[in-house]
């Protein structure tokens, strides 16, 4: 597995993550909303001499822009999503993570199957065709219920993922979410194939990185993590008050399991 750090785009940090040891930066796709070309091709250089990688952005749609409910502009996300898998390219990236839980909440009176039925399009007609076209792959990321009221489980998101059936649309895990709902972790092992991305921090400690002693078993994680054949990359996000130094530690405890 690699291991990387989710961090702003913009945040000098980016630059530094070799220095903690990550193999990896994932950054913000919606931050390209307001970057011109010019800007990403000037970023992506200074990420470039500073050996950072950028093969995934997460947080694919801003919360302004809604992709379920009555409000829901097939159009204007095509449109978002041609801009920004513009600007994306130039940074080498091959992942996009698609949680957005405040551009995906279904709104209040709004019916659920339809909800579904507008995601299920979405994902299909819309994004697939994209990330496929360009050699990239989107990861469906469920949203614990406290941050979003649809797609709040591995299960749920698989099911998505299947009935998309396009290699453009596959799952994430992320530990936080996936503890916080309570699912248990030997369940990971039956979406082999599907799972492309992970993210991770612990659920018992306000969502803070890795960290040794901190009472969360992660050697368990990725054991089922193996047993799903997964072996890509894995990004710490969470808090991490420490900074680069913290970054570090956390990097070098998973190491080490």
């Amino acid at each position: 597995m690699r291991f990387g750090c989710c961090v702003s785009l913009l945040d000098d940090t980016v630059l530094r993550l070799p220095q903690a040891g990550a193999d990896y930066a994932e950054t913000g796709f919606s931050t390209l909303r307001d970057l011109s070309l010019a800007q990403c091709r000037e970023r992506a250089q200074a990420l470039e001499e500073a050996g950072v990688p950028v093969p995934v952005m997460n947080l694919l749609f801003p919360g302004d822009l809604a992709l379920v409910g009555p409000k829901a502009d097939l159009p204007a996300v095509e449109d978002y999503l041609d801009q920004g898998l513009e600007k994306a390219a130039l940074f080498g990236v091959k992942k996009l993570v698609f949680g957005s839980g405040g551009a995906r909440r279904v709104p209040d009176g709004f019916p659920r199957v339809a909800a579904w039925e507008q995601l299920l399009a979405l994902c299909r007609e819309v994004i697939a065709p994209r990330m496929e076209q360009r050699g990239m792959v989107c990861c469906i990321e469920p949203l614990n219920q406290g941050e979003c009221n649809i797609l709040n489980t591995c299960a749920e998101g698989f099911r998505l993922a299947q009935a998309v059936d396009r290699p453009g649309v596959r799952l994430l895990v992320d530990l936080y979410h996936f503890d916080l709902e309570g699912e248990p972790r030997p369940s990971l092992e039956q979406y082999r194939g599907y799972l492309c991305h992970a993210h991770i921090a612990s659920a018992k400690n306000g969502r803070l990185i890795p960290l040794p002693g901190d009472g969360e078993d992660y050697r368990e994680f990725f054991g089922h993590l193996a047993a799903a054949g997964y072996q890509g990359e894995v990004s710490l996000e969470g808090n991490m008050p420490g900074g680069l130094e913290q970054i570090k530690a956390s990097l070098t405890y998973l190491r080490s399991l």
